[in-house]
């Protein structure tokens, strides 16, 4: 690199970028293309002892307008900012479409922006470098388009044997990088199930949108496919008209033009069945399709019921201590005869896989257990439940405003927020960390339903006469009741929190934990 006599050059800008080479190299040998690049052009701009910067572009792209900062340093080229641009070679500058080539042949030539690389110097004003200039920009488009066509051709034939060429691997699958061909991820191909599931039965009986089946997904805490919290109905809408979870591959069925995109002739697209592992039956898919092309099932405004069920906010996982959640599936079958059954499908499962158990079965086991105590003496009682009585008694006592409930939430949570460092870093082992947290689970528990007005905590029996007589009131009121939000509230008042322990398949035991009220 060196600086022609006439010239006058006051300030240099370096401009990096990777190529399509660098990037392949990269992927091949986890090498930093970018950083050598880097080196190789200080190290020769040092020796010029002029000033320059340096305009890095993370990204890659061969038209301008997908490099945001090049286009900058053809703004600065413009004002005038710079007498020259150093880079590794004359197409790291762009192998664009001829417009740009154009855009930057004619700035180089009206502002006489010298090109300096590390084994020549370009003077525009010199018709032979000017030659070289323009045979180095045409040479770098057309190497370009022979290599795209190689690509194009290469993606063609992969697309005709069914390998995945199509972009971005579709939600529910994962690419085998050794044959190129999509594989069922199951902890999101039951997703996908579930989707198609709600969109052709509904859910309770009643037919919903895809906006109300994101809603679903983003409550159960299903993380959706962009890893976000939250779900679109765009993104359920793509999944419930996408022919790739039969096991059809499509390619080549549009174009895009400046950005947007434009749907080909079906005569060129590349269709190919049975390509990798369905995830739902053809039966399900040509329901789904036969849904949406109905005129007026574009999907109805039916809004999903989100009114707490009977055990919300109760029950808690033993082993985890999430509270677990209640799913409701309507599924129909054929039957032999030619008619259909509907079968309801109601669990309460662990957000954290832990298991699932039936709904009913659980609330069952608990109307049972109240039942059973409501039948025990009062001094029994005070017995069975002397250690949890205890406990809420003197929470009541001792925190009988809502600033000090708050205080001790904050305690419990900032010694939550320590036994999980300390699991992280190794210190606690599994065990140690999951009786840890249950301790403080448990004690948030008691705070969420003690009394936050000032009671004085009466005689343990009496109390237990009190529970004993408001289990009578609320098994009748329970029984009357037509409203599951009516019921979960006649639980919550009766009850702190129900642990849930799966003990095997259908099998669990419950630690149920009563509410007792202190009188004034």
């Amino acid at each position: 690199m060196y600086l022609p006599e006439d010239a006058t050059i006051n300030n240099i800008i370096c401009y990096l970028r990777r190529s399509r080479q660098d990037i392949a190299r990269e992927r091949r040998t986890g090498e930093d293309t970018l950083a050598a690049q880097r080196k190789l052009m200080v190290d020769e701009l040092e020796k010029l002892k002029v000033p320059y910067d340096i305009a890095e572009e993370i990204g890659s792209g061969d038209k301008i307008e997908t490099r945001p900062v090049f286009q900058q340093v053809i703004k600065e080229l413009k004002e005038g900012k710079y007498d020259a641009i150093a880079v590794k070679e004359i197409p790291r500058l762009g192998r664009g479409t001829y417009t740009d080539m154009g855009q930057i042949y004619d700035l180089i030539v009206n502002k006489r922006i010298f090109i300096l690389t590390p084994f020549k110097t370009y003077d525009p004003q010199n018709s032979a470098d000017l030659r070289q200039i323009r045979f180095e920009l045409f040479l770098a488009r057309e190497e370009f388009e022979m290599t795209r066509e190689r690509l194009i051709g290469a993606r063609y034939t992969y697309a005709k044997e069914g390998k995945w060429v199509a972009g971005t691997v579709p939600y529910g699958y994962r690419l085998n990088q050794n044959t190129m061909r999509l594989e069922p991820y199951e902890e999101e191909a039951k997703v996908v199930r579930l989707i198609f599931d709600l969109f052709n039965n509904g859910l309770e009986g009643k037919e919903v949108s895809h906006k109300a089946i994101a809603t679903y997904l983003t409550r159960l805490g299903i993380t959706s496919p962009g890893r976000a919290a939250r779900w679109n109905y765009l993104s359920v809408k793509r999944i419930t008209e996408n022919e790739v979870y039969i096991g059809t591959v499509k390619f080549r069925t549009s174009r895009r033009v400046k950005n947007r995109h434009y749907e080909r002739p079906e005569s060129e697209w590349i269709v190919v069945h049975d390509a990798h592992p369905p995830i739902i039956d053809k039966e399900t898919w040509e329901m789904a399709r036969a849904k949406t092309k109905l005129k007026n099932a574009s999907r109805p405004h039916v809004k999903m019921d989100f009114s707490p069920c009977e055990l919300a906010g109760l029950v808690i996982c033993a082993k985890c201590g999430k509270h677990m959640i209640r799913q409701l599936n309507v599924q129909h079958y054929r039957k032999k005869t030619g008619g259909t059954s509907v079968y309801h499908k109601e669990f309460l499962f662990c957000p954290n896989g832990c298991g699932f158990v039936k709904y009913r079965d659980v609330e069952a086991s608990i109307l049972n257990y109240l039942e059973q105590l409501g039948e025990f003496n009062a001094q029994k009682l005070v017995e069975m439940f002397n250690e949890t009585y205890n406990a809420q008694k003197e929470a009541a006592a001792t925190l009988d405003v809502s600033e000090a409930i708050e205080q001790k939430k904050a305690e419990l949570r900032r010694r939550l927020n320590f036994i999980c460092e300390k699991y992280e870093a190794g210190i606690y082992d599994d065990q140690t960390f999951l009786e840890r947290q249950q301790e403080i689970k448990k004690e948030m528990a008691l705070l969420e339903n003690i009394p936050q007005n000032n009671k004085t905590p009466g005689d343990a029996e009496k109390e237990m006469v009190t529970l004993k007589e408001n289990i009578k009131t609320f098994l009748a009121a329970y029984n009357a009741a037509k409203d599951k939000t009516a019921k979960n509230n006649l639980l919550r008042g009766l009850i702190s929190a129900v642990y849930l322990t799966k003990t095997g398949k259908g099998k669990f035991n419950l630690e149920i934990y009563p509410l007792f009220s202190f009188e004034k």
